[in-house]
């Protein structure tokens, strides 16, 4: 008799090649005790009862499919397979979908693409380990990461419908090696793509093939071009099931956050948005114990493990890829001219040169770094240098990496190598070059993006005439936002009469986007000089209606602005008619105002209601907001506003509660923070509570509101609004080290909130130095380490330089904040500019009028 099974037993998760699904179709033959004959036989009553259904399978076939899924069985066949097998109805479909995820491609592969398990490793960009003589076609045995486990996780997930991981960290710490290995031993059956450029990408996502694994090693390769990857293409890969892998340096990654996103910069934007997409592994640069354990357990059977074993201090992966040799043919060349040579090619690198850098570049700025060292150079110095610098080491990547010309098979440039790019970010991160070195950079660098790149990094450092030089090569190129950039550095310059020239010039070109805005910009600087009309003729037929009323009224003719206004707004548009009644509202003109919005217009309505309020005539605020409350984005708001200051407290809540009711995030905020006002706390906090779970936005002003004897009840959830509210709490009180307790294990996991909440705990209570270690390890390394504390990981590190910078503001500490501009330091310019101006307290970034938002999520304001 057939012994039950329990095919919960059989863990069908697993499978991703023909011969797993083989061994778990053996083991569930074995599991229900069935010889390959019984099979035939019960196959054979089956196919009599149902032969639409299922078919006759001969004990030898029964066999093939059990020991190797060859030849591969039809479903038909798989489904008599498993119903001999007694796997009841309702588990056969699971069954059907593994076997589903194995099965030989009916269609073509990819152009380009190999199996996994037959690509090459050292093509995908992994690093050739160091050689040993008596060593002939071996490599490193792997040691198993602490990550392993969740990666091959996330790929057997990713493989059901398509999915995007990506790993970061620094240079040479294995991201390569342990991406390989999890997809070989996920997917070893499945397509795998290596793209050379970002059109091949576009290319697989055009006509995408079933179980293709898309591999982008240094992502950042792809998203440094004038035609990057985008989201867009990214998702159409995904839609199609695609499994997409990639790596990229931790500096890459940060370089690419949430800052780039409110900056407003559209190709930062694009980045992010993409990298949104992803879910990221961080790979430590250091071993943790147990994975050293791992490789101790390969010391005597592995002579790559025994070497970087014997060398604990250096890294294990960084020994395997040569990396400390590679820093010691850097700071021990045999002579200056060989040290700055390799140097020079390092900071190109580090300033944003991503293109080979050439030997006339590398001979003009080797002087920057001689100063007082210079004289007669020795013959053939630059050869002799070069051949040094590109000399592999141990069979690995030599310091300056030479680049040919496919066509000619002659070295274009050099190439700096990625550790010794690791290296400078933390040894060299607050040097700046000399003006020579910036000179040679702005004469011989001539790609647009390493243009882009360089520009903003001596804009950065303040280096506002070298930032000129590479925004004017730009510009002579066309490219008229460097036109405008250009213009700002001449201004920042002191060089005010020549940026009027420049903008000139864009002002009258064709029209390009954005130009409205430097038309604006260049008539600003003319009225600033006394050239009023010029700027007035030239915006009124060109310029935006908004800045040529605003210059009309700073330069004292309101009446001629209100004519104007009243001419764009009789063709009736919403938009004429909002500049005519914020002009109005600025003139303090009540009648015009209400004329206009007793004729109808809406904008003039809302800004009259405003007049009103402010001049404390409430009454007549609200009666004109009432209408519109339903409609009109801003009006619900400022009506239950109004009533508040009135003392109707009743009234406003009335008003509120329909919004509440329909749902709206905005409005559920409003009437919590006017109970709470209102001596209504309870009822404040028991409306949040019931809220707060299916409207999450909620969960700051739930921490706000809550009563302080219950708030370390609520931070012990993991709400971290209330962790910091808590936090803060604490410090205030003396309990510093109570607060940092429960901080510092959230930011070593990699809680970007909790380390900056730290850092700035920190500082606000007598550890400033700590503070600014931690800020300047994370903005260096990429992972936070001070004197005492754990490594976290910064991969969302984006506010570190800022939050850096105002530090040192408020401190008023000119000295380090002048060594981070040198550090190009973002923000660190602006503060150094403001201090300097003699602010002694950094202005709060302005705030939106409610925090909150408005009730009616729909654009447009009465």
């Amino acid at each position: 008799m057939t012994r039950p099974l329990d095919v919960h037993q059989i863990d069908l998760s697993t499978v991703t090649t023909p011969q797993q699904l083989a061994d778990r179709l053996n083991e569930l033959r074995q599991g229900v005790g069935l010889s390959f004959a019984k099979i035939e036989e019960r196959s054979k009553d089956l196919a009599a009862k149902n032969g639409k259904t299922f078919e006759k399978l001969s004990a030898s076939t029964a066999h093939n499919y059990a020991m190797k899924c060859k030849p591969f069985p039809s479903e038909r066949r798989f489904v008599t397979y498993l119903a001999a097998c007694a796997v009841p109805p309702q588990h056969i479909p699971d069954w059907v979908a593994a076997r589903a995820q194995v099965l030989p491609d009916a269609r073509s592969a990819p152009p380009g693409a190999v199996r996994v398990r037959e690509a090459r490793p050292l093509r995908l960009g992994l690093r050739a380990p160091i050689a040993f003589e008596d060593v002939r076609d071996e490599s490193p045995a792997y040691v198993p990461r602490d990550l392993d486990d969740g990666l091959r996780q996330a790929l057997r997930a990713a493989a059901k419908g398509g999915g995007f991981l990506l790993l970061t960290g620094r240079s040479c710490v294995g991201k390569t090696r342990t991406l390989y290995e999890a997809v070989l031993d996920v997917l070893p059956e499945w397509w795998l793509v290596h793209p050379t450029s970002t059109d091949a990408v576009r290319e697989l996502a055009a006509a995408p093939t079933p179980r293709t694994v898309l591999w982008l090693d240094e992502l950042q390769g792809h998203l440094d071009t004038a035609d990057a990857l985008t989201a867009g293409t990214v998702r159409t890969l995904l839609n199609a099931g695609t499994v997409i892998v990639g790596t990229m340096w931790t500096n890459a990654y940060q370089a690419r956050g949430p800052a780039h996103r409110r900056e407003g910069n559209s190709r930062g934007d694009e980045d992010s948005r993409l990298l949104d997409l992803a879910h990221v592994f961080h790979v430590a640069a250091a071993f943790t114990a147990s994975e050293n354990a791992r490789a101790q357990e390969l010391r005597h059977k592995d002579r790559w493990a025994q070497a970087a074993l014997d060398s604990p201090d250096l890294g294990f992966t960084q020994v395997l890829a040569a990396a400390p040799d590679l820093v010691d043919r850097w700071e021990g060349a045999p002579d200056p001219y060989t040290e700055h040579v390799i140097t020079a090619a390092v900071d190109a690198r580090r300033l944003g040169v991503h293109t080979p850098v050439s030997e006339e570049f590398l001979r003009a700025a080797v002087r920057g770094y001689l100063k007082d060292r210079r004289g007669v150079a020795p013959p053939n110095w630059l050869h002799t240098s070069l051949d040094y610098a590109k000399t592999p080491l141990r069979g690995v990547a030599p310091a300056l990496m030479p680049c040919q010309d496919e066509d000619i098979e002659v070295i274009t440039g050099y190439i700096a190598a990625d550790y010794l790019l690791q290296r400078a970010w933390e040894t060299r991160r607050t040097l700046c070059p000399d003006d020579v070195v910036w000179q040679a950079l702005s004469e011989h660098c001539h790609d647009a993006e390493d243009l882009q790149r360089l520009a903003a990094a001596a804009d950065r450092r303040m280096r506002y005439a070298q930032a000129a030089a590479f925004h004017r090569r730009l510009s002579e190129r066309g490219d008229h936002g460097a036109t405008e950039a250009l213009a700002e550095a001449l201004i920042r310059h002191g060089r005010t009469e020549l940026a009027i020239e420049v903008l000139q010039s864009a002002v009258h070109a064709d029209w390009y986007p954005g130009q409205e805005r430097v038309m604006a910009r260049w008539a600003g600087l003319l009225a600033a000089r006394g050239r009023a009309q010029e700027a007035i003729d030239v915006l009124g037929t060109q310029g935006t209606r908004q800045e040529l009323l605003r210059l009309l009224v700073r330069v004292g003719c309101p009446d001629e602005a209100v004519e104007v206004a009243q001419r764009w707004a009789a063709d009736g548009s919403r938009g004429a008619d909002g500049y005519l009644a914020d002009l109005l509202v600025e003139l303090g003109d009540e009648e015009a105002l209400r004329v206009r919005a007793s004729a109808g217009h809406v904008n003039s309505t809302g800004r009259l209601a405003e007049l009103l309020a402010r001049r404390g005539r409430r009454d007549e605020a609200i009666a004109l907001y009432l209408p519109y409350i339903h409609t009109e984005r801003g009006a619900a708001d400022r009506v239950v506003e109004l009533l508040v200051e009135e003392g109707r407290v009743e009234e406003a809540l009335a008003t509120l509660r329909p919004f509440v009711q329909a749902g709206y995030t905005n409005a559920h905020a409003m009437l919590a923070e006017i109970l709470h006002a209102h001596g209504r706390e309870e009822e404040a906090m028991s409306h949040l509570r019931t809220v707060v779970a299916r409207v999450p936005d909620l969960d700051g002003l739930l921490a706000q509101l809550c009563p302080r004897e219950e708030l370390s009840v609520l931070a012990a959830t993991g709400m971290w609004p209330a962790v910091a509210r808590w936090t803060r709490l604490l410090a205030e009180q003396g309990k510093l080290d109570q607060a940092l307790n429960i901080v510092e294990p959230l930011a070593d996991r990699g809680n970007a909130l909790a380390t900056e909440h730290l850092t700035q705990l920190l500082a606000d209570h007598g550890r400033l130095p700590e503070a600014l270690d931690l800020l300047r390890n994370v903005i260096a390394s990429g992972s936070a380490l001070s004197a005492g504390r754990a490594s976290a990981s910064a991969l969302s590190a984006w506010w570190a330089p800022k939050q850096l910078s105002r530090l040192l503001f408020e401190h008023g500490l000119i000295g380090e904040l002048r060594t981070e501009v040198e550090a190009g330091t973002e923000g660190a310019a602006e503060m150094l500019r403001r201090l300097s101006d003699g602010e002694a307290e950094a202005k709060a970034t302005a705030q939106p009028e409610r925090s909150r938002g408005w009730i009616l999520p729909e654009y447009g304001v009465c």
